[in-house]
């Protein structure tokens, strides 16, 4: 089986699309059915490739593609039908072929390889399978080949079109006994069948289907030069055809944490299918999503109860009213304060000198706890300590009897008090992960800069989830974060005894999400217990969406409908668009009598608030210009791609007193190509062996993120990054082989 890092099962945001761990879950147990299909296709050499959304993913994103939760292969009719033959002899335990023959609700003339057949509980099933429950497995799509000989072609699919009507038709219970037994004598006699009319009307349906079938599988190798899915892209009157080229050989890709074979026509399949494959666009796809909803809602109905999930609670995420003005060591020191002032006033009326006595030990004492407590709170050698202890020698002499003026002297002290301490704000943030920091920087900047604010930064720790919640792994990312900030543990940090004025948070799920969560006393309810004002700041940026985008809308669920969104006091968020659409979820999720909490709740991130991405340049003012090539861009060019990308280089040469550039080849330039153009593969090689040796700029992978991000305008091939500068309103200019 595939082995896959704790961080992998993370909610992620990919190409400005929010993925929730519970999909990350999905497409691990995806992999490992793709693990075992590769295995037994490795063993009986068969050969089979990625197919539809799984190919553009494999070429765009290395990965899934993010907006997408299933996971598609192909194979020609012949490899097809060995696989059916042997896979089931050679599967793991649990594993199974779907299709019309082995399920008889199964309408589809493809087969589906599941790890179980059912929803599973099981311990065994969930720990093997990543605490996925769900059926999940892989589509293997069937090609069969195209008659060169279009009448011939024709009458095939017409056929087969018959066939179809009638199986479905006769199961559907739509023909009369005379009609049922003509069709399907008529079929026996086109197909050379024996097919008789049954009793089982599905069980008839299964053998006409596999007849039709048959008839999908008419044409030989040497009588074609395309391929085509016939079951629905050829029948119809839709015609989809392949050239046969295209899938003359397979190469090897990255996808995810394993590799997947692809045609090695996949550049011309994509644009035939696609168009400009590399520019994103959000489609619905096929099929409901995610695919195991309608899983979850069936086993409510079997079991009639919903399973657990977070529910509003009105009492957390309105706070009450009567808030004291002070808390914390802050009201400590005020009321001890107060209590000092009343000591001296009555003992300015006293008489008893061993009355004033026993007043001015209790005073000492009161003076020496407060000054621990300062110590305890903001560390030894501050100016309110001394000021006591000047104060506590002024109590001694007066003591023994000495002349001083303990009004004035205690009067100092409280100004300093209250100047240094009491009224001053205090803000916590409270952080886990440093590649989040960006997200809340500004905030912090801006705010350490107010004289009368001190600013603390503790770093709580999370822990990845065991598949029943309990702790597998803590993390502590404390010395992940650039020591200007100051940050500590938070263990350092005692909430209750500080009770901040703000405390800023940037993970909202409390226990509320499948892969990672933090001790509970950081839960936002007992946040918000040791605060005046608990505001939530996104930590992350989406590309922007409204309700009709129903993948985006639906995942919102993951990081809007949660308890750090719902118990702050503020909850800020990337855009007065996404704003909205917060209000909208949290009002579906809570009722409609809530919107008015949600309006006053949510708000929209000001200018000043927003991150900037950070330039990782060598610190000489120059503009850095990511210059792109991908795999797509040299195969649609390959005449003279070598040309106008040494000439490319050869310009920004000339400028590189004004900019820097980082040219990113995309991997599988490294991976695939030398398979496909031998030539050209080694003409780019060539020019960035160069390109190094004259230190003209940075060469980097498509996987360096920051590398990428850092740049300050974009020039090359679309890909995938693109919409990440648009988004970051950076300059973005697509090149052009011909100019």
């Amino acid at each position: 089986m595939l082995q896959f890092p704790e961080e992998y099962f993370e909610d992620e945001v990919r190409d400005g699309f929010y993925v929730p761990s519970m999909i990350k879950r999905a497409w691990a147990t995806e992999l490992d059915v793709l693990d075992e299909v590769d295995r037994i296709c490795r063993k009986y050499n068969i050969t089979y490739y990625a197919e539809w959304g799984t190919l553009l993913g494999a070429i765009r994103h290395a990965g899934y593609v993010p907006w997408d939760d299933d996971l598609d292969i192909g194979m020609r009719r012949e490899d097809y039908v060995k696989f059916c033959k042997v896979a089931p002899g050679e599967f793991v335990e649990g594993y199974q072929i779907i299709n019309f023959r082995t399920n008889k609700d199964f309408h589809h003339f493809l087969a589906r390889v599941v790890c179980k057949n059912r929803i599973c509980f099981e311990d065994e099933h969930l720990r093997r399978y990543h605490g996925f429950p769900y059926l999940a497995g892989l589509d293997i799509y069937v090609h069969d080949n195209v008659s060169k000989d279009k009448e011939a072609q024709g009458k095939c699919e017409k056929t087969a079109e018959y066939i179809v009507a009638v199986a479905d038709a006769i199961e559907a219970g739509q023909m009369s006994a005379a009609d049922e037994l003509a069709a399907v004598t008529r079929i026996n006699m086109i197909c050379g069948t024996d097919i008789k009319v049954q009793q089982d009307k599905c069980q008839e349906r299964i053998e006409l289907y596999a007849a039709a079938e048959k008839v999908f599988a008419t044409f030989k190798d040497e009588d074609c030069e395309e391929m085509t899915q016939m079951m629905p892209y050829s029948l119809y009157g839709n015609h989809m055809r392949i050239p046969v080229k295209y899938y003359e050989r397979v190469v090897r890709v990255p996808f995810e944490n394993t590799t997947i074979p692809v045609p090695i026509g996949f550049d011309a399949m994509l644009k035939s299918r696609y168009g400009d494959y590399m520019r994103l666009v959000r489609n619905a796809g096929g099929h409901d999503y995610p695919f195991y909803e309608s899983q979850k809602k069936q086993l409510e109905v079997l079991m009639d109860f919903k399973l657990p999930e977070y529910t509003y609670d009105e009492k957390k995420a309105v706070r009450a009213a009567d808030l004291d003005e002070l808390a914390g060591y802050r009201k400590i020191l005020k009321n001890c304060l107060d209590n000092i002032d009343k000591q001296i006033e009555e003992i300015g009326h006293m008489q008893n000198v061993e009355v004033i006595r026993e007043e001015l030990v209790d005073i000492q004492q009161t003076v020496i706890d407060m000054g621990g407590l300062i110590e305890k709170v903001k560390g030894e050698g501050t100016e309110s300590v001394r000021s006591f202890e000047k104060f506590c020698d002024v109590i001694y002499e007066i003591y023994q009897g000495n002349n001083a003026d303990i009004k004035a002297e205690f009067d100092k002290v409280k100004r300093i008090i209250e100047r240094d301490i009491i009224a001053k704000k205090e803000e916590l943030f409270l952080v886990s992960k440093a590649s989040e920091w960006k997200y809340i920087e500004n905030v912090w900047k801006k705010h350490k800069e107010e004289r009368d604010t001190e600013i603390v930064v503790a770093v709580v720790p999370y822990y990845y989830k065991e598949y029943y919640g309990s702790i597998k792994k803590e993390v502590n990312e404390l010395d992940k974060f650039a020591t200007d900030i100051g940050a500590i543990d938070s263990a350092q940090y005692d909430m209750e005894l500080h009770h901040p004025d703000i405390i800023y948070i940037q993970n909202p799920f409390d226990n509320e999400n499948r892969a990672i969560g933090i001790d509970r006393k950081y839960y936002s309810d007992r946040l918000k217990c040791c605060t005046d004002k608990l505001i939530y700041i996104q930590s992350f940026e989406l590309e922007e969406f409204n309700e009709s985008n129903e993948r985006e809308y639906k995942n919102m669920a993951s990081f809007c409908t949660v308890p750090g969104v719902i118990n702050a006091d503020v909850a800020y968020v990337q855009s007065y668009n996404m704003r909205n659409m917060y209000i909208k979820k949290l009002t579906e999720f809570a009722g409609k009598e809530t919107e008015s909490i949600w309006n006053d709740k949510i708000h929209a991130k000001p200018e000043w608030m927003m991150n900037k991405e950070h330039c990782i340049a060598n610190g000489n003012g120059k503009k850095k210009i990511l210059f792109y090539t991908s795999i797509s861009g040299l195969m649609q060019n390959s005449e003279i791609a070598a040309g106008k990308i040494k000439n490319v280089l050869d310009i920004f040469k000339q400028y590189s007193g004004q900019i820097e550039v980082v040219w990113c080849v995309q991997s599988l330039v490294d991976t695939v190509m030398e398979d496909i153009d031998k030539k050209l593969y080694e003409q780019i090689i060539a020019i960035r062996n160069q390109y190094n040796i004259e230190q003209i700029g940075h060469v980097c992978s498509d996987r360096d993120k920051d590398m990428l991000n850092s740049c300050d305008a974009y020039y090359g091939d679309t890909s995938s990054i693109v919409q990440d500068y648009r988004n970051a309103g950076k300059p973005v200019m697509i090149m052009d082989y011909e100019i």
